[in-house]
């Protein structure tokens, strides 16, 4: 009877290793990257930001697990599983406040738009995407900024005064240059000004003549003041108040 021809020892070895191979590939064939912005954006107080993430390479992400979150207590700011928003488990200051932009979630692009732009928004965002049991994510960094923050007091006291230098400046050159043409005059033509100018314009102050002029200037420039510091006061009390909810919202 003809014996029965074994396996050798290299074919079973090579097979195994195929296996191993192809079943490596298999697990490593749905993994992706996510890519977040890597600047970080810049919004002003009361306005709207978007953040936007991606996966690498893109692919469609309607059936994956998409969120942000900010660290380090894993608050969430935007759920979306199962093919919805998931409003109910979002953090209490974020809720109402956040949407997100699927237009392109088939390419796996989405967007976070985060409504009302708050102090207490500034830091560090997490976006995630999970398909299954496996999950990547990326940071992104937002800038919040005051919208008058480029408006300094000596920024604010230069813009207020140097239009009152040059005001007072043209009318105290223009009244010298009057005065000194009216004194040139002859002593008729002088005597017919005088039946259309008053006899004591001639002889008034050039200071006073100024200060006229810049009275009516003082009002508006002590409201831009005033509003400047009421505006500065009411953002500074809105920073508190987020603060203590911030502190108050807190596990522990």
């Amino acid at each position: 009877m003809a014996s029965l021809s074994r396996p050798s020892l290299p074919s079973c070895l090579c097979s195994f290793l195929l296996l191993l191979l192809l079943q490596v590939s298999s697990s490593y064939a749905g993994q992706f990257r996510v890519i977040g912005p890597r600047q970080p954006i810049r919004a002003l107080v009361g306005d709207e930001v978007e953040l936007p993430c991606r996966i690498s390479p893109g692919k469609n992400a309607t059936g994956m697990e998409v969120g942000w979150y900010r660290p380090p207590f894993s608050r969430v700011v935007h759920l979306y599983r199962n093919g919805r928003d998931q409003d109910g488990e979002q953090a209490p200051e974020y809720r109402g406040r956040t949407e997100l932009l699927k237009d392109a979630i088939g390419e796996g692009k989405v967007t976070l738009r985060i409504r009302n732009v708050r102090f207490s928004d500034e830091g560090g965002f997490t976006c995630f995407f999970r398909d299954h049991s496996y999950q990547e994510e990326a940071a992104i960094e937002l800038k919040v900024e005051d919208p008058f923050y480029w408006v300094s007091p000596a920024v604010l006291v230069l813009l207020a005064v140097l239009p009152v230098l040059l005001l007072q400046i043209t009318v105290g050159l223009v009244f010298l240059c009057l005065q000194y043409r009216l004194r040139g005059k002859l002593r008729a033509e002088i005597e017919n000004l005088h039946r259309t100018f008053d006899p004591h314009f001639l002889r008034v102050p050039c200071w006073k003549i100024t200060l006229f002029v810049i009275v009516p200037v003082l009002g508006p420039l002590v409201a831009l003041i005033i509003c400047y510091n009421w505006l500065h006061r009411r953002l500074a009390g809105q920073f508190l108040e987020e603060l203590i909810f911030h502190l108050e919202t807190l596990p522990g």
